[in-house]
């Protein structure tokens, strides 16, 4: 008699871990092809930028000139270009620059790297995503002297916005480290050829 209670009690218990919600679904891809850019998706077969929930992952964007259907011919005008472009596929995404976390760029000519920093210091301002920059001894297309691909976060906690940690901040000038400690960070400056 006293089995009784105790498996209806069981039963009741188990029928309430079933009335837990269940998880919500895992985000579906969604593949970005802006207004404008459908003829390189096409010729290629690939996505400009791939958006999973919060996360947006932006291909690798040449400095081609849409307007004037060609490459600019210095590299600095590519890299240039290519950072305006990034930012017109992120727009596409539903993202900005400040939203992005990751870069990784290849050049042709490594000697013209501070041209590029240059370039990517427009684009940016202060944001200081990561950087991996490669040279490579050709591009996709002859012309291709630049490219630049991305890494987005768009979301709770995401990076628009977001001062940087102090303690990252590399020196600069005459300010030290114990500056940053004493409360006066430090600013970041990209310096040609470090």
């Amino acid at each position: 008699m006293h089995r009784l209670p105790i498996f209806l009690v069981l039963a009741a218990l188990s029928g309430c871990a079933s009335l837990q919600p269940a998880p919500p679904p895992a985000p579906s891809a969604q593949f970005v092809v802006p207004e404008g850019s459908e003829f390189v998706s096409n010729l290629f077969g690939y996505s400009q930028a791939v958006r999973v929930g919060p996360w947006i992952m932006v291909s690798a964007q040449p400095g081609y000139d849409v307007d004037k259907r060609g490459f600019p011919e210095t590299l600095a005008e590519q890299a240039a270009m290519a950072f305006k472009n990034l930012a017109l596929v992120l727009a596409a995404s539903g993202a900005t620059l400040n939203d992005v976390v990751s870069l990784a760029s290849h050049q042709t000519d490594m000697e013209q790297f501070p041209e590029v920093v240059d370039a990517r210091n427009e684009a940016f301002g202060e944001h200081r995503p990561t950087w991996t920059a490669v040279g490579v001894s050709a591009l996709p297309l002859a012309a291709m002297q630049f490219q630049i691909s991305a890494t987005a976060y768009v979301g709770p906690g995401g990076v628009q916005g977001a001062a940087p940690p102090a303690a990252v901040a590399p020196a600069a000038g005459n300010e030290t480290l114990e500056s940053a400690e004493q409360g006066n960070p430090p600013r970041f400056f990209n310096r040609p050829g470090y």
